[in-house]
């Protein structure tokens, strides 16, 4: 589920990186709005990914 809100929230970034191509957004702070989005988007993404295998024990100290 999260991995799904993370892709849509880069794909909103970069529709916003697309409107500000075509000029239907004139503004800096779309370009920083989508820069975020993007990046945002990416964490969300790799938090959600696999979980780590588990430690193998440790050997008896001797």
């Amino acid at each position: 589920m999260t991995t799904r809100i993370g892709a849509l929230i880069i794909l909103l970034g970069v529709a916003m990186f697309v409107a500000r191509a075509f000029n239907w957004v004139d503004s800096e702070a779309a370009d920083i709005a989508a820069t975020l989005a993007v990046v945002v988007g990416a964490l969300v993404v790799a938090v959600d990914g696999e979980p780590s295998p588990p430690r193998p024990p440790r050997p008896p100290r001797s």
